[in-house]
């Protein structure tokens, strides 16, 4: 089911002086979108996310935990098996809302989410195309 680790998102206050960080760091650039940043690493990547009001950390009020992005060859699949294990998939773009299946992002990826009991979030990833 879970081929490896796909991407992590990292918060950053400021997706352009992060991106030049990430590239002096020996980071290879990949592409953009919409302000966001990829980044190879390894055979996964890591993705430059704006930080926005409501991905601060309210204990810490610092940036919001990382997203691990989980690469899954059928987020179908993936989404029945943990849902007949008793977990709860989720949708981050709309809390609270209980999601039937697995989302298709604008960029074409198909996907859902957990939480996990310390507040992790891992997002179960199947690239398009």
């Amino acid at each position: 089911m879970i081929k490896g680790l796909h991407h992590i998102v990292l918060f950053c206050r400021d997706p352009e002086a992060s991106r030049a960080w990430y590239e002096r760091a020996g980071f290879h650039y990949l592409h953009g979108y919409d302000g966001m940043h990829w980044l190879a690493f390894g055979d996964a990547q890591v993705m430059l996310h704006p930080l926005g009001e409501a991905d601060t950390d309210a204990a810490g009020g610092g940036h919001a935990r990382p997203v691990l992005h989980v690469a899954v060859d059928s987020a179908d699949a993936a989404f029945a098996q943990v849902v007949s294990q008793g977990l709860t998939p989720i949708d981050h773009q709309r809390p609270g809302a209980r999601i039937q299946g697995p989302v298709v992002r604008e960029w074409g990826d198909r996907e859902f989410e957990l939480c996990d009991p310390d507040g992790q979030w891992w997002a179960y990833t199947e690239v398009a195309g």
